[in-house]
């Protein structure tokens, strides 16, 4: 993730612009096992000042996973701006008290020179990921319905198949009795 890494002492005080191009592997660096494929675009705006760096991060694209009804394929729409701020020459204790309370709030030491601001692109885009994913949630899409058909068949017949094995017959009546 070195491509992320941003060395501030060798910018002037001002505005400083930086895009990124992330696909999948970037996600995969972070142990995202949601995303399967990513084409998302991020422009990044670094204002520096003497003892801030302020950070806008904008991005959109697409993020493609699984969809967790049907297994197909759904492609998400991300679209999404994130602020980060970074308290440069900052004490120690204030760092170690700054992790446990705030994510988008980061203390740097006084001797440190750059900042790497790949983790803080993946937290805003954590937020476009939806718990559930489906492809009736985008818009026109619908799950596959050969897939939902093969599933709910599957189920009918584990049903049956309970129902009928002789080797659970015992085990019902152990229940029936303790009734």
């Amino acid at each position: 993730m070195e491509e992320f890494e941003i060395e501030f002492v060798k910018l002037e005080n001002g505005i400083h612009l930086f895009e990124y191009q992330i696909n999948e592997t970037f996600f995969d660096f972070f142990k995202n096992i949601d995303i399967n494929a990513a084409r998302v675009s991020v422009k990044l705006e670094l204002n520096k000042l003497d003892n801030v760096l302020q950070i806008f991060i904008e991005g959109s694209g697409i993020l493609q996973m699984t969809c967790d009804r049907c297994l197909g394929d759904v492609i998400y729409p991300v679209d999404n701006d994130f602020t980060v701020i970074y308290n440069l020459n900052a004490a120690e204790d204030k760092i170690e008290e700054a992790h446990h309370v705030n994510m988008d709030l980061f203390y740097v030491k006084g001797n440190q020179f750059s900042v790497n601001v790949a983790e803080s692109i993946y937290q805003s885009f954590l937020t476009e990921i939806p718990m559930v994913k489906r492809c009736d949630d985008i818009e026109n899409g619908a799950c596959n319905d050969e897939m939902i058909n093969k599933i709910e068949n599957l189920e009918s017949s584990n049903e049956q198949k309970l129902e009928s094995d002789p080797r659970w017959d015992d085990l019902k009546k152990l229940l029936n009795k303790e009734k």
